[in-house]
C-alpha cells in the first residue's frame, strides 16, 4: 500500500472526523512539494532553456533578408551597412574616413589640388549604391551566393571635398543557418565634382543581419 492509500484509510478510521484527516491531508501535500521541488524547478528550467532556444531559432533573421552592418576593406575601409527593399534589391552604404591622402586622391575620392598644395588632412567618405541580386547565376548546396550589380554616388568631405558615381559588381554569400554574409565588389566609378577623374574600387567585408 502506498502513503496516499495510507493516507485515506486514516482518514476513515480516524476517531475525530474530518479535521484531522485534513490536517493529515495537507501534512503530506507540503511534504510531497518539498520532496519534489528540487526536481521540478530543474525540469520546468530545462524546458524553459528548450523553448527559449527554439524561438530564437525561428526567429533568427536570415543573411540578407533585414538590416545588416559590418564592416568592408578595401578602397575605402570603413562601415558598411545593406537596407534590403525586396527580396531582389537593397541599399548598401559605407561610410569611412581615410588619412592617406594619396590613396584617396589617385582613387578620385579628393581634390587633385591636394598632392600639390599639401593641404589635405585626410577624408571623410560616405557612399549609397541601389543593388539588384540575381540568386540563379551561381548555385550552392548551402547557403546562397547571389551576384549583385547597381549604381551609386558617393561624396568625400576634406580641406576639399569632391562628388562622384559609380557602378557596384559584386558576390555575396549568404549564411544558411547564421545571420552572416560575406561579400566581395569591385566598382569602376567617375569623379564630377570638382573636376573629372575615373578610378576603380574594390573591397572585401562582412555584415550581420538583426
Amino acid at each position: 500500500m502506498d502513503r496516499l492509500a495510507l493516507l485515506f484509510a486514516l482518514m476513515r478510521h480516524c476517531p475525530h472526523g474530518g479535521s484531522l484527516g485534513i490536517h493529515v491531508m495537507l501534512l503530506y501535500t507540503f511534504t510531497w512539494i518539498e520532496s519534489n521541488m528540487k526536481k521540478m524547478t530543474l525540469n520546468t528550467l530545462f524546458l524553459g532553456l528548450i523553448a527559449l532556444m527554439g524561438s530564437h531559432a525561428v526567429a533568427a533573421p536570415l543573411a540578407g533578408s533585414d538590416f545588416g552592418i559590418g564592416f568592408v576593406l578595401g578602397n575605402p575601409s570603413g562601415l558598411s551597412a545593406k537596407l534590403p527593399t525586396s527580396q531582389n534589391n537593397a541599399f548598401q552604404f559605407i561610410l569611412a574616413f581615410n588619412n592617406n591622402r594619396d590613396n584617396w586622391n589617385n582613387h578620385g575620392w579628393a581634390n587633385g589640388d591636394c598632392n600639390v598644395n599639401n593641404d589635405c588632412n585626410g577624408s571623410l567618405y560616405f557612399g549609397g549604391d541601389y543593388v539588384w541580386y540575381n540568386y540563379n547565376a551561381i548555385p550552392v548546396k548551402q547557403g546562397r551566393l547571389p551576384f549583385y550589380y547597381g549604381p551609386g554616388l558617393w561624396v568625400s568631405a576634406s580641406d576639399n571635398s569632391a562628388v562622384g558615381m559609380r557602378f557596384v559588381l559584386g558576390l555575396e554569400y549568404q549564411f544558411a543557418a547564421a545571420p552572416f554574409d560575406i561579400f566581395l565588389e569591385v566598382a569602376p566609378g567617375i569623379r564630377v565634382i570638382p573636376n573629372t577623374d575615373g578610378y576603380v574600387s574594390a573591397g572585401l567585408g562582412a555584415r550581420f543581419f538583426f
